[in-house]
């Protein structure tokens, strides 16, 4: 025990390699100990102080010293054996961990997170300063809530247009502008972010394009905004991003309300749609976006999702297999979240649930929209597929580890493992009434109807009855029903407007096509068929033939 004392004291405690200790921003703000410009760790200033002199030429009494009374030397080393366990030392114990290396510019963050960082936006923000100063400023926040205001009246008022245009397919002009302008706005989105921070008087450390939970998207990193001194200044980085979002809402809304062009109408209506819907899910704070990051400006707890997992997962090893862990996981911080223990476990439940449920959306809609488009959107997909789960596989072998590693009592495993397994079963076993999607295609003259599937799609038996939809973008309009007639299939070159909500003159796909007798309903040249699945009883079969066997059809393979 002498030995390993006389080793502590000869000890120089030196920080890692792209380690800093950040000052606040400003008087009452925050301390930051930062790898690489991520910061790890919000510490009181006698700790920042202690932690700056970390340069390995000194031991701790030295340092100790150096500070003065009523510095001693086994606060140093306390201080010291901290920042080693968090891998932010240079030279830590064996049992520390060691500090990570230097980021590229290609990032991944667990769950499902990839992030391209396009270099140092610096001279961006600060060129970008005044035009945040004149928006933050009274007069455009004036401005700005006139706006909205004007939006949500035009919106109202235009409800019924809008629901018009979501049940009709959008013509491939309006696709390729609305995409562009949803990507444009999304990056303007981002430098709100930065240019509220650079205002601040933070630096965005890094902006560029992710893969969001399989969705495309940009960010900025703003995470130097934890060393702002007010939490209504850290609310307002955060929420800079859907503000952009909600006010070009607004702004189309108006336009759209006021525009006499039909293609234009459509064109606008949907891009306030995507705004509004990518501001209410950016506000959602179950994921680490937007709405998180401003709940945890004002709850000034800066772990808060960390610690509501650690807290619901405390709670469902305690229910479930009689493990009594402690609550060591929640910081210090938030003394007010440590006493609302169970919102905190409510508030980790929805954070493990939302983003499995927001991947499943994500796949769905996916799978869905490239029907008919072909053999690579399918590669595509079952890459995505296999990432997720990838992902899930590691995710449970880490869960699994971590239980085991509590050494929960055999009886009490046994018992949960199966109310695991039977809820999980009697969730696969839950009856549905399922039915997938083909399309429409009436003859040019008027007198006939085809029922279109995807080249490798088995067509429904003769005398099936089919549900025909207006082939619309979002919404659907009930038109009326067809019979599948007893004609024989034929592979031929359709149009791509049959399968697809998308008008676009010319451009066809290899397909199946079946006559339709007894159709009860003019039809648009246009629609969509709901074509009932007989096989599919359950909530597994509807799984299996959604999320694997369809997508397969796009490479040839017969199915029943």
């Amino acid at each position: 025990m002498t030995q390993i004392r006389r080793d502590a004291e000869r000890r120089t405690p030196a920080l890692a390699p792209l380690v800093t200790v950040d000052e606040p921003l400003g008087a009452g703000g925050s301390w930051i100990i930062a790898h690489d410009g991520t910061p790890k760790a919000r510490v009181s200033g006698a700790v920042a102080t202690a932690a700056a002199r970390f340069t390995g030429g000194r031991t701790a009494a030295e340092i100790a010293a150096e500070l003065g009374s009523p510095w001693t030397a086994a606060e140093v080393e306390s201080i010291a054996g901290r920042l080693a366990a968090a891998g932010l030392l240079a030279e830590t114990d064996p049992g520390a961990r060691r500090p990570r290396r230097a980021a590229g510019r290609i990032r991944f963050r667990p769950p499902l997170t990839v992030q391209w960082s396009f270099g140092d936006p610096t001279a961006l923000f600060r060129i970008l300063r005044p035009v945040a100063r004149v928006v933050m400023g009274a007069p455009g926040a004036i401005v700005g809530g006139i706006v909205v205001l004007a939006g949500v009246v035009s919106a109202i008022s235009g409800c019924a247009d809008a629901v018009a245009v979501l049940e009709r397919p959008v013509p491939l002009s309006v696709v390729v502008a609305l995409t562009a302008a949803i990507v444009l706005t999304t990056v303007v989105h981002e430098l709100g972010h930065g240019a509220v921070l650079s205002l601040f008087g933070g630096s965005p450390r890094r902006i560029g394009a992710m893969l969001f939970y399989l969705a495309p998207a940009f960010f900025c990193d703003v995470t130097d905004g934890w060393r702002l001194s007010r939490r209504t200044q850290r609310a307002a980085v955060a929420l800079a991003g859907p503000a952009v979002h909600l006010l070009c809402a607004a702004i189309a809304a108006i336009a759209a309300h006021v525009t006499t062009a039909s293609e234009l109408r459509v064109a606008l209506v949907l891009y306030a749609l995507s705004c509004l819907a990518i501001c209410l899910l950016n506000l959602l704070p179950f994921v680490q976006l937007d709405g998180y990051l401003a709940l945890v400006a004002v709850l000034d707890h800066p772990y808060l999702r960390r610690d509501a997992l650690h807290a619901a997962d405390v709670a469902v090893a305690r229910a479930v297999f009689g493990i009594r862990l402690t609550a060591d996981g929640v910081t210090a911080d938030a003394p007010a979240l440590r006493e609302r223990r169970g919102l905190l476990v409510c508030f980790g439940v929805l954070c493990r649930l939302f983003p499995i449920a927001l991947v499943g959306v994500v796949l769905h809609r996916y799978v869905t929209s490239i029907a008919g488009l072909g053999v690579l959107p399918a590669l595509a997909y079952f890459a995505l597929l296999a990432l997720v789960v990838g992902v899930a596989i590691r995710t449970a072998i880490r869960g699994v580890r971590a239980l085991m590693a509590r050494r929960p009592t055999l009886l009490r495993s046994i018992i949960g493992t199966l109310v695991i397994a039977a809820v999980g079963t009697a969730s696969l076993l839950c009856p549905v009434r399922a039915s997938h999607q083909g399309g429409v295609l009436v003859d040019g003259d008027g007198d006939g109807a085809r029922l279109v599937l995807t080249d490798g799609q088995t067509p429904p038996p003769a005398g099936t009855v089919v549900q025909i939809e207006s082939n619309g973008v979002l919404l659907s309009e009930h038109l009326g029903a067809a019979t599948v007639s007893a004609a024989a299939p034929r592979r031929e070159e359709a149009d791509l407007s049959a399968l697809v909500p998308i008008s676009a003159a010319g451009l066809t796909t290899a397909a199946v096509t079946v006559e339709l007798d007894r159709i009860d309903a003019d039809l648009p040249r246009y629609a969509r068929a709901r074509i009932p699945d007989p096989g599919v009883r359950i909530v597994a079969d509807w799984l299996l033939h959604t999320f694997l066997l369809r997508p397969l059809d796009a490479f040839g393979t017969e199915h029943g």
